[in-house]
């Protein structure tokens, strides 16, 4: 029965892909935003949202704190349509501009091993065309959809992001990471979500538990941390922004230095979200 109740989802699937492909990226992107945008406010995610966003930035009015969650599944409902569209912005490099891109081609020639952290703001999943466009081979890893047959076709559209590796995340990941950097790779890995076997450090002011294999793989191997992220701009074009980090090495131990990293990394994202905050996905769960 499960699999036929992925069969028929996924059936259901292939159809909005099919109407998705079909439409010019801009209109899609408008028409799926505005359907987010909708049914939003009546998704169970909602109260989630509005109570983190109250938590993190209490200056703000009732009405402002509404318009970025307005604003965040508008911004929701386009990365569901540009998704579909994920070659386009391959082919097409007018959609998307490059931050000082020669000082970042100075920094891929000069670094042989560093690390890429990014965020799920703006389009996420282009984060990774900026590290492809100025030459590095990078392996990335997501966490698996439930349904196999969608994994299955999300996968096929990210993979071309991706020319190392594209793991699901699992228990062997890490350990899958280091044999593709010792080949040669660059591990990028998602990292402002909340991950149950993580360190807490603080992420607007409140223990947030975060991931700390970046952090670990970036003070063990001395590497420099290449913060990422996509900045939108108006119809379906995007800006890539990226900033380095130093890790730290002179905690007490190494432990010490890990979790101060990773609460660098984390002050680093902050920042980012407090710029843009509807960019963020804020329906996610971040804290205890």
């Amino acid at each position: 029965m499960r699999r036929l109740y992925y069969r028929l989802e996924y059936a259901f699937f292939l159809v909005i892909a099919a109407l998705a492909r079909m439409l010019p990226l801009e209109l899609c992107a408008d028409w799926s935003a505005w359907c987010w945008r909708l049914l939003g406010r009546f998704n169970s995610r909602q109260r989630r949202a509005r109570a983190q966003l109250a938590q993190s930035l209490p200056e703000l009015n009732l009405a402002q704190r509404q318009a970025i969650l307005d604003q965040m599944w508008d911004n929701l409902g386009r990365v569901f349509a540009e998704t579909f569209h994920l070659g386009d912005f391959i082919i097409d490099r007018s959609r998307y501009e490059m931050t000082r891109e020669a000082e970042l081609r100075e920094f891929v020639a000069k670094h042989k091993d560093f690390v890429i952290v990014s965020l799920h703001s703006a389009n996420w999943e282009l984060a990774a065309l900026g590290p492809l466009r100025a030459g590095m081979r990078i392996a990335g890893i997501y966490q698996a959809i439930k349904n196999p047959y969608v994994d299955a076709y999300l996968t096929r559209l990210r993979r071309p992001l991706y020319p190392a590796a594209l793991l699901t995340k699992s228990r062997d990941a890490p350990r899958r990471f280091i044999k593709l950097m010792r080949a040669g790779a660059t591990v990028a890995v998602m990292s402002d979500l909340r991950e149950y076997r993580g360190i807490d450090v603080p992420f607007f002011g409140r223990p947030a538990p975060s991931t700390s294999f970046p952090a670990w793989l970036a003070v063990a191997h001395n590497l420099p941390i290449l913060a990422v992220r996509t900045l939108r701009l108006p119809r379906s074009h995007f800006r890539f922004d990226w900033t380095v980090l130093a890790p730290v090495r002179e905690g007490a131990s190494r432990e010490a230095n890990v979790r101060d990293t990773t609460a660098l990394i984390q002050s680093c994202f902050e920042g980012w979200v407090r710029e843009r905050p509807g960019e963020w996905m804020w329906v996610h769960r971040r804290w205890s």
